[in-house]
Order: C-alpha cells, then structure tokens, then sequence
C-alpha cells in the first residue's frame, strides 16, 4: 500500500553472543547528523570488562519519539532472552530516551555521560568567562570534580568550586541545575 518501513533494528549474532556474555553497562546514543536514509541512528554499545567497547546492535529509527525508543528498547530486552539485564545505562541528556529507559529496563540505574556533560559544560559555561586562565582553572576543577568517587569527595569539591568561581553565577547555576 505504499507505506514505507521507518524502524530498522540489526544485530550480528556474534555481537549478540558478547552481550550475554557482558551485559551489565551499556551505552545507548541516538546521531543527531543525517545519514543516506535520514533517520536517527539508535546506537546501543557494550563495554567489557576490560574497558573494550563493541556495538551490540542499531536501529534507524523512523522519529526519536517515545514509541521509537520504546520499541527499540523492547527488541533489546527480548534478545537479552532474560539472561542477566544491565545494570547501568550511559546516555546523554535525551528525557525521552531516558524515560523510556525506566520503563522497559527499570533494573537498570541511568547515568549520563561524562563527555557529553563536559561537552554541555563548554558549550553553555565558556562565554561567561572573560579571561582564559580563568576558563581553564573552572574547566579544570570540573573535570577533577567529574572523577571524584565519593558523594564525600564530589561535596567537598563541588562546594569549593562554587566558592571559588562565585563571581561567575551563569555557571555555577548551569552545573549546578543541569
């Protein structure tokens, strides 16, 4: 009748094989850049336990709606076969995503990630600051505060940094908000 498929989902039976085998934290991120086919690239990775990332499977997604995300999302729990589900998921700050993240997986704890967040940070937090030496030394507490391991430890940081870059309140009110 004309109707066109808009919800592509692939995944290599040997990519299948190693997310059972390693499949407590994932990466999901959706490409916001146009391919051929113009549609949002739905991309779900695997980190072993030796640090290697490996794509586990893709989907061309017709919208990054919550119907998209949650079909998607739904595949991926299915072809888990009910082995062990993950226990963490990276995103960026997609709501959408991350909502539907909590239904169909709820087991999982999402956290978002950390390059994404430095990325936000630069992009929203430079401008306000006038001087590069001053710039440099906020970028640099951010990424110590980004490593921190502890609620203690982030506390204490975190509350030196407002302290110490309280002339700037555009940024601390953006990290501390977003």
């Amino acid at each position: 009748d004309g109707e066109m498929a808009t919800d592509l989902y692939w995944a290599h039976p040997v990519n299948l094989e190693l997310l059972h085998a390693f499949p407590y934290v994932l990466i999901i991120d959706c490409t916001y850049k146009p391919n051929r086919y113009r549609l949002p690239l739905l991309e779900i990775l695997r980190v072993t336990s030796t640090d290697l990332t490996f794509l586990v499977v893709f989907a061309y997604l017709g919208h990054e709606w919550e119907d998209n995300y949650t079909w998607a999302l739904g595949i991926l729990r299915t072809v888990m076969e009910n082995t062990a589900f993950p226990k963490v998921i990276i995103t960026d700050r997609e709501l959408t995503l991350m909502k539907d993240i909590s239904k169909v997986l709820s087991m999982a704890t999402n956290l978002l990630c950390k390059w994404h967040i430095s990325k936000n940070v630069l992009m929203k937090c430079k401008e306000v600051f006038e001087m590069k030496d001053k710039w440099d030394k906020f970028m640099h507490s951010w990424s110590a505060l980004v490593l921190v391991r502890t609620e203690t430890e982030f506390n204490e940081l975190f509350s030196t940094i407002k302290t110490e870059f309280s002339m700037y309140p555009e940024a601390i009110k953006y990290v501390t908000t977003n």
